[in-house]
């Protein structure tokens, strides 16, 4: 796929909230002595449903059956710690955040995007993701389509 240009077209829309890890999955053995996976972070399916309700309002259309192109950037709050007193920021603190892992974000948001902007995300041709500090928790999301 060849770097998005001007005449490229771009769904773009912001997810609210902070981006949860798609982590590994853990299996629990039920009574009736079924096994089933459950996702380790009870923060992901959330953040999956409003992310896939963000992409829904920013397209209408079917699922995309081409390759596509994101970029996003994860924003988050900075921690209180983070900061003196006075407000102004701490000597050696970070610029951007360490954790949570950037490919367990984009899991959990490739993931919330099958079937609403494209049919699998084995059609994602490239990404390119950033971490950053802002003023609120949010996703910013670009398909290149």
């Amino acid at each position: 796929m060849n770097k998005p240009t001007t005449s490229s077209a771009a769904i773009e829309f912001t997810i609210p909230g902070a981006a949860a890890p798609q982590g590994s999955k853990r299996a629990i053995r039920l009574r009736t002595g079924r096994t089933v996976l459950v996702e380790s972070s009870a923060r992901v399916k959330p953040f999956r449903a409003v992310a896939a309700l963000a992409a829904t309002e920013a397209w209408r259309g079917p699922p995309y059956r081409e390759c596509v192109g994101l970029e996003v950037t994860f924003r988050f709050v900075r921690p209180k710690s983070h900061y003196k007193a006075d407000g102004s920021l701490r000597v050696g603190v970070p610029l951007a955040p360490g954790k949570p892992d950037i490919d367990k974000l984009l899991r959990a948001l490739l993931d919330a995007l099958t079937g609403v902007i494209y049919v699998d995300d084995l059609q994602v041709a490239c990404i390119w993701a950033t971490k950053e500090y802002g003023a609120r928790a949010e996703t910013v999301v670009s398909v290149v389509i």
